[in-house]
């Protein structure tokens, strides 16, 4: 009797699985067909224009993708191309001399002269100029290890002239300042002239494994005339 039962439990299981399966079917059968749907279903104007722009902004997000991908792999070459040149101009002692000699740094209220390591065997603090302006003269001298600093005075405005190594780093204040280069007799000069009239001029050059620079209120003329004039003693 028990297993009369149990089979006729698995038979009524098996014809209602059946019967689901074949109400889905006529369900799935009584849904329209794609072309029944469009026609059936009409967007408005607006739909229609919110989809195409969706759809165009994710094509322009995946073209960005792409084009980000491919500029990342461009860049990076060249940045290899660049490093390769660079070292070969580098081992040219001339390039080198032109490279390390032009290394300015700009910041926001200051700039910084700094040059990788030269031969600095020539650097002696002994350099003076043969002409000051009228009413000047020398008054103090400073030096330390790799410095010198020497003060002229004509009692109301003073110069000071600073001298270190070549490869040493010099910061310059530059607010307030009108900047410009020259070259005078193959030596190049960053000038630094203030816009206030009571403010320092500034003139910073190279020469010979030395670094100098001039700091005062007198002109840049005035400046540029020491600086041509000087010479080791």
């Amino acid at each position: 009797m028990t297993e009369r039962i149990t089979n006729s439990e698995s038979f009524y299981e098996a014809v209602l699985k059946q019967a689901v399966i074949q109400d889905c079917l006529r369900e799935l059968e009584a849904l329209p067909s794609e072309q029944e749907l469009e026609k059936s279903l009409v967007y408005s104007p607006r739909h229609i224009s919110r989809m195409k722009k969706l759809f165009a902004n994710e094509a322009r997000r995946e073209a960005t993708l792409r084009f980000t991908s491919y500029a990342k792999k461009v860049a990076s070459v060249a940045a290899i191309v660049i490093m390769v040149i660079f070292g070969m101009l580098m081992l040219n002692p001339n390039v080198r001399a032109v490279i390390v000699e032009t290394i300015v740094e700009w910041f926001e209220t200051f700039t910084r002269f700094q040059s990788q390591k030269t031969d600095t065997a020539a650097f002696n603090m002994t350099w003076r100029p043969s002409y000051v302006p009228e009413g000047f003269f020398e008054k103090d001298v400073f030096e330390s290890v790799g410095m010198a600093s020497i003060m002229y005075t004509n009692e109301e405005e003073t110069i000071s002239l600073i001298l270190m190594p070549a490869d040493a780093s010099l910061s310059v204040d530059n607010e307030n300042m009108v900047y410009t280069e020259i070259t005078v007799d193959e030596v190049h000069f960053y000038l630094f002239e203030s816009e206030d009239d009571t403010g320092d001029n500034i003139l910073v050059w190279n020469s010979e494994g030395v670094r100098f620079s001039l700091v005062s209120t007198i002109t840049i003329d005035n400046l540029l005339l020491m600086a041509q004039s000087l010479s080791p003693s």
